[in-house]
């Protein structure tokens, strides 16, 4: 047994499980691994190549089914010898170079929303992955509590189906937390449950787009929309942002059936659109004939002035308004909501009905008496208060690191901000692999956000803070600034 010549890169159309699987089929076709040699186990090339067991297990798995390799239990891995192999092709199919004219990108871009990013190439101990809630978030006594209680008397529940659009109860909890925390009047029956906002925007999409249709999207802005109008072959029209939003100067003047906007908190930047560009968005809108939709992703955090009233409390038949339980408790609930116009809700409920006959019961009525017997204004407040205290700590170090900087974006509102490096010295690239190699994950854009990239906005780096507590934000800050020593 000896350690294999494997390198590993980062490519999104090539996951790591295939390039190792890859790799080793070269070896063997190479007679670099002869027929009956024993290949690492699997924890030890895990260990060499710094992933995880299951993506070696998962290439070693690749290999079986091609032949090439095979098990011995309590022995390990071998190289099959050729007599053995039947003939079969030396590695399936979707692990070949795609046929000309096929693009795997292009299968892989409309697959992802962008939540999920490739794995790193190293360790990783501070991760600043942007849209991650703290572990801390989440009401883990209460939802025992509860969901004990409704266990108890689940019978009927659990024998039937739940409406599409979303248990009764819970809706009317949305209803009145939007009413006063918002000033969205929002009627319960116009409310849809989902699972969270990219299964609304899924639905949006297959409602409005097709290959003539077109719709507007901040740029940059967030992938799993753009990846849509990609999936309906739809026309995007992708519109910049600057310190006050979307610029409604640049909205296209022919008609579109979508924009999808994130006034609160821009996403990635995290500009919060004024006051006068909301006016004019709407405006747009009822002369272009579109549907705005508002995607108020993080916007139960703010720690500045007030937020703008919603677009969806200004002129509420022209917005469908996506909120999430995502960010406030956790993605692992796969909660989150759409307020629809009246006129568009039965079609979307038809839809949502088509898709998959209505969101969990159980942890919809859980979170529902969570809203009747807890405080759900009251947890918020405690979050953000934990937020404003990682974001400080943020802020300060990256000041210290970057003295009299004024390039922070985002911090007024959300979970993340955004940094734009200074005109000299490396990029946002090569401190993201500086950083890498010590421990410290950060993001460009180009990983967090739609491929619309401009210039002027490519030397941004994004923090997400809420899941490091502040003292590992010091800490981490602390790493790079010696590794930034170094580049500088």
């Amino acid at each position: 047994m000896f350690s294999l010549p494997i390198t590993l890169t980062h490519a999104r159309d090539r996951p790591y499980k295939q390039q190792i699987a890859r790799q080793i089929e070269t070896l063997i076709c190479s007679g670099r691994l002869q027929d009956g040699n024993r290949l690492p186990s699997i924890t030890r090339l895990a260990s060499l190549l710094q992933v995880s067991k299951n993506t070696v297990l998962g290439a070693y798995e690749l290999l079986i089914d091609s032949n090439l390799i095979h098990s011995e239990p309590s022995r390990g891995y071998f190289v099959t010898p050729r007599h053995g192999r039947n003939g079969k092709r030396a590695i399936p199919d979707f692990v070949l170079d795609a046929p000309a004219g096929f693009s795997t990108r292009s299968v892989n871009r409309a697959r992802a929303s962008g939540v999920h990013v490739p794995p790193p190439s190293l360790p990783v101990r501070f991760d600043f992955k942007v849209g991650r809630p703290s572990v801390h978030a989440f009401p883990l006594r209460a939802f025992i509590h509860l969901s004990n209680q409704l266990l108890r008397h689940a019978g009927a529940a659990m024998a039937d189906y739940t409406p599409p659009e979303g248990l009764w109860g819970l809706r009317l909890q949305i209803a009145d937390y939007l009413s006063g925390s918002k000033g969205i009047k929002a009627d319960p029956e116009h409310i849809i449950i989902t699972a969270g906002t990219q299964e609304a925007l899924s639905l949006i999409a297959s409602h409005f787009l097709d290959r003539h249709a077109g719709a507007v999207h901040e740029s940059p802005g967030y992938t799993g929309f753009y990846r849509l109008l990609d999936r309906h072959q739809a026309q995007a029209y992708p519109v910049p942002v600057d310190e006050h939003g979307l610029r409604t100067d640049l909205l296209p003047e022919h008609p579109v059936q979508l924009a999808f906007v994130t006034p609160s908190h821009q996403y990635p930047l995290g500009h919060t659109m004024s006051t006068a560009r909301r006016q004019e968005l709407l405006e747009w809108a009822s002369r272009k004939g579109a549907l705005i939709i508002e995607d108020d992703y993080d916007g139960d955090f703010c720690y500045g002035p007030a937020l703008p009233a919603p677009l969806a409390a200004m002129s509420p038949r022209q917005v469908i308004y996506l909120g999430s339980f995502s960010k406030t408790l956790g993605p692992g609930l796969r909660l989150g909501y759409m307020v629809c116009p009246p006129a568009l809700t039965p079609g979307l409920i038809a839809r949502k009905a088509l898709l998959n006959n209505g969101s969990p019961w159980l942890t919809q009525a859980v979170l529902a008496r969570y809203f009747d017997e807890y405080d759900y204004t009251r947890h918020l407040q405690t979050v953000r208060r934990r937020y404003l205290e990682q974001r400080n700590t943020l802020i300060q170090g990256l000041k210290q690191i970057w003295p009299g900087s004024q390039s922070i974006s985002g911090e007024n509102a959300g979970m993340h901000l955004a940094l734009r490096l200074p005109g000299h010295g490396p990029d946002a690239a090569a401190v993201a692999n500086a950083a890498l190699r010590r421990g410290i994950r950060l993001y460009p854009l180009d990983q967090a956000a739609s491929a619309e990239i401009e210039p002027s906005v490519s030397r941004h780096l994004l923090f997400g803070y809420a899941r490091l507590d502040s003292a590992d934000i010091r800490q981490a800050l602390r790493l790079l600034s010696l590794t930034l020593s170094r580049l500088y």
